[in-house]
This record gives structure tokens, sequence and C-alpha cells, in this order.
């Protein structure tokens, strides 16, 4: 079965922030240095280095959003597992596969910045400082002692975990794609292993 997930790699987050942070180094050495624009050598080698910073931020800038776009693709067969990312084309079999575990964890933003410009009081006496939601991860653990780990949102399941409180035969993540994705590896795994393939 194949499944859709809007993974979101690390990768090109710090693929956007690296040429800033290598800019701003060069910059405060050129400074340090005592070094103006009189110096003709290291102010041409300040504005090229820059040149390039700009590409590769524009460059990350564009995987990113394409990564945004394109997600991951996970691919479940009868003795392996497909996994398609913008950057990456992996097959993990289940013969090297030890454990998969599905969780979450939570991403935040912060708010501080609109709490400063806002006079409310409500915003000034909020106990927490960022907004936060849940995303959903499942990571395979590989007896090579590698792991594979893949992100999705979380769709739905925030409000469901809430009913589910009351409602105990309801599952807060059957809408999430992932998790999905990981039942479905779980039967296909279990066949493998128990059926004639793990024989």
């Amino acid at each position: 079965m194949k499944f859709r997930i809007k993974h979101i790699s690390s990768l090109y987050n710090w693929g956007i922030a690296l040429p800033w942070i290598v800019i701003l180094a060069a910059l405060a050495l050129f400074l340090f240095l005592g070094l103006d624009v009189t110096f003709v050598f290291p102010t041409l080698v300040l504005i090229r280095l820059a040149a390039v910073c700009g590409i590769a931020e524009v460059i990350f800038i564009f995987l990113y959003i394409a990564e945004r776009i394109y997600g991951a693709r996970l691919i479940i067969n009868e003795d392996h597992i497909v996994i398609k990312t913008l950057h990456r084309h992996r097959k993990l079999y289940y013969a090297e596969i030890e454990d998969a575990k599905y969780s979450h964890y939570e991403c935040t933003r912060s708010n501080r910045e609109r709490k400063e410009r806002s006079g409310s009081l409500l915003y000034k006496y909020m106990k927490d400082d960022e907004d936060t939601w849940v995303r959903s991860k499942l990571t395979f653990f590989l007896i090579s002692g590698k792991t594979v780990t893949l992100n999705d949102e979380a769709t739905n399941y925030e409000g469901k975990r809430s009913k589910w409180i009351t409602d105990p035969d309801l599952d807060p993540d059957e809408d999430v794609v992932l998790y999905q994705a990981y039942l479905c590896y779980r039967t296909a795994c279990r066949e493998f292993c128990f059926g004639s393939g793990g024989n």
C-alpha cells in the first residue's frame, strides 16, 4: 500500500539558517580585525562570500518549499518498505528492522512578539509563551543500530484525544496517515514473519 505523508526534514531548516550564520561570522571577523572597505582584497572576499551564501539561501528556501509540497511517500510491500523523500530513496527490509515505534511530539512557535505588542491583560498574564501543536513520529530501529525517523501532521489527533477520555473505543490517531502506514507495516511484518516470507 502507498501512503503520502507531510514529512518535514530538519536538513532544510539548517540549510536556511547556516548561510546567515556564516555571513554574520565573516562580517564579525572582518570588523574584529579592524578592516573596512578601503582594504580591497578582504572586502572582495566578503562580498563573494555573501553572494555564495545568498545563492545557498535561495536554494535551501526552494528545497524547503519543495519538501513541504512533496512530503514523503511510504510504500508497504510484502517483505520491505520503500521510503521516498525529496533527498532520499531508501528500502528497508523487514529482516533488518528490529523494532518500530509510533509516537507524538510537540512543535512550538513563539508568541513573545505578539504579546509584547499587545496591551491586553490576557496576553500579559498568559502562562504559555508559545503556540504548540502535535505532530506524529514513526521511528524504525534497525539491527545495525541506526534509526530511520519519519514525521507527519497529527490530523484531528488533539480533538479526538480529548474525546477519547469519555469514549475509550475512539482511536485519536485514526485520521493520521503516518499511523495508518504504521498499522499497515505491522500487519505486513507479522504476515512476513509468521507466513511463508519468514521461512
